[in-house]
């Protein structure tokens, strides 16, 4: 029967269709744990067949299961974070319901996140044996190398579907998410990072069982993870993870055009610029060509270093009075907000 207090660990199993499956696997993760207490949170994500009865069969019975369900398909992500909203342990994991990944693997991240004091383990899969399509591999290395390209995560692998994290992790990171679908992993991963929660990674082997070269993904999935991939990006750049201020976006602009003046009045002193037809006539008031030549090369070198300098000063100092600050003013709002 499940405990009257809080779990020691979540598991949430968001479930897509899986009722052939789902009540077995609940058993085989019950016996697992047996020695844990635990609970399951099994959120059924508007499938077409019996996964939410399956799952509601084994509540029923006694195990350790909250099953719940959502009327239309809203995605692995917000499925997930559904799920988050109603387990209470101390100990949150994600596991995949088809039980691909081994359920033995959570005693596994149990035991790091203990041994290493992480905040967050995530399971990353072992691609190398040839269980998997040459085609489902390549396509694998290339969005990891994009992953890391465009973020710097040190994980090998952000998309595997067993993840463990202590609860004030995602506590502080979900509110903060936006996608739902595709590359969720990518942005609560990235959140814990930028909120300073240590993260880990552990090898794990994964049950291939799809058929084609690439399983469960279509030409769909693939262009909607690059996709979510970017908009994510989008979202953890500077401008609009931290939410600048007016102020501070005035002088980000100002560097910018301080930097454009410059480099204007450097290029005018070194070489002549010839330019043609509209582009000229832009130029030419842009570059304050109606004014004398010497004098206006001048004044766009001195003016331009000049914004360069004031605008550094201005932008270093709201920085630091932003990250030193607590009481989260608004020069960048977003740096504190969870």
């Amino acid at each position: 029967m499940p405990s009257k207090n809080p779990p020691f660990l979540s598991v949430i199993l968001p479930a897509y269709n899986e009722g052939e499956s789902i009540y077995a696997n609940i058993l085989r993760v019950s016996e697992t744990l047996r020695e844990i207490d635990f609970e399951l949170v099994v959120v059924d994500d508007g499938s077409a067949d019996q996964t939410y009865l399956e799952a509601k069969r084994a509540e029923d019975e006694g195990y350790p299961v909250r099953a719940i369900a959502q009327e239309e398909n809203r995605g692995k992500g917000a499925t997930l974070f559904h799920g988050f909203e109603f387990a209470s342990g101390e100990r949150i994991a994600f596991l995949d319901a088809d039980l691909e990944i081994a359920p033995e693997y959570l005693l596994s991240l149990l035991k790091i996140m203990d041994e290493s004091g992480a905040d967050v383990v995530a399971g990353v899969k072992d691609m190398s044996d040839n269980q998997f399509p040459w085609l489902r591999r390549t396509m694998s290395k290339i969005y990891k190398r994009s992953v890391a390209f465009l973020f710097g995560l040190d994980i090998s692998d952000t998309q595997t579907g067993i993840k463990l994290f202590k609860r004030e992790v995602l506590e502080a990171t979900v509110p903060r998410l936006s996608v739902s679908r595709f590359a969720f992993d990518i942005e609560l991963l990235l959140a814990a990072s930028r909120f300073g929660y240590e993260i880990v990674e552990y090898p794990v082997k994964i049950i291939y069982n799809r058929t084609g070269n690439l399983g469960r993904m279509n030409t769909r999935n693939i262009f909607g993870a690059f996709w979510d991939t970017l908009s994510i990006y989008a979202r953890a750049s500077f401008w609009t993870w931290l939410e600048p201020s007016r102020a501070m976006q005035i002088w980000m602009l100002l560097f910018a055009i301080g930097i454009f003046l410059f480099g204007v009045g450097v290029g005018k002193l070194l070489t002549p610029v010839i330019l043609h037809g509209s582009v000229k006539k832009i130029f030419h008031i842009i570059a304050l060509q109606f004014l004398p030549t010497q004098f206006r090369d001048w004044l766009l070198l001195i003016g331009g270093f000049v914004l360069i300098i004031i605008s550094s000063i201005q932008l270093n100092k709201k920085l630091l009075e932003a990250f030193v600050r607590r009481d989260r003013g608004d020069d960048l709002a977003g740096i504190f907000r969870k």
